[in-house]
């Protein structure tokens, strides 16, 4: 239903969407949101992992795509989303992060987004958001008690993407209605299926 809602709001901005079909059909033991990743990537993908939370973090990625001016993050139901890229360099967004806000994985993403797509691309920030709420989501339908550390990572990233916006809605020539809106459905995404997401992220999309 959330996903269907972030459409409407962004069909209204003419942002552009595209499908992604079902290819393969998942094992019947997988939950609602690995089954959505899953059914859509060939039965031999390299996503495939023996650990189904790392297997929804890394199928989501596969399921996103770049392409000239816009990166298109995947939100279930089938369906990728086309943001407009800000004009800005990753690195220039990791730059921005105070030290008390960066986390653990802090060093591993400022260092991948100096390789060659992520450092003209400050998106692949959503790109990862999405995948780590994918994960974390999908490890609350399983009632996993172990992997907690995907929903702090996701909190983590979610601060990343919030700087990323707060940086972009700031450039006069940017157009930031189709970031907003993505970034304000994924936090309700999380408040809604990650247990004690306020206290992991205290920032809003305002």
């Amino acid at each position: 239903m959330l996903a269907w809602m972030l459409i409407f709001e962004l069909a209204a901005g003419a942002a552009e969407v595209e499908y992604a079909p079902v290819v393969s059909a998942p094992p019947a033991a997988f939950t609602w949101t690995l089954t959505d990743i899953a059914a859509r990537l060939p039965v031999n993908t390299d996503a495939k992992d023996a650990d189904l939370v790392t297997y929804a973090h890394e199928g989501n990625h596969f399921l996103c795509r770049g392409k000239p001016g816009f990166h298109g993050v995947y939100i279930g139901n089938g369906i990728r989303v086309f943001i407009p890229t800000p004009p800005l360099l990753t690195a220039d967004v990791f730059a921005a992060i105070p030290k008390e806000e960066r986390g653990s994985i802090y060093e591993t993403y400022r260092k991948q987004g100096a390789t060659e797509y992520w450092a003209v691309q400050p998106l692949m920030l959503l790109d990862e958001w999405a995948a780590y709420t994918s994960g974390s989501i999908t490890r609350g339908e399983l009632k996993l008690a172990t992997r907690q550390e995907s929903d702090r990572y996701c909190a983590e990233m979610a601060t990343y993407a919030w700087h990323l916006w707060t940086m972009a809605k700031a450039l006069p020539q940017y157009n930031s209605r189709d970031l907003t809106e993505f970034c304000r459905w994924n936090e309700e995404r999380c408040k809604l299926r990650i247990p004690g997401w306020r206290t992991m992220f205290t920032r809003e999309f305002k």
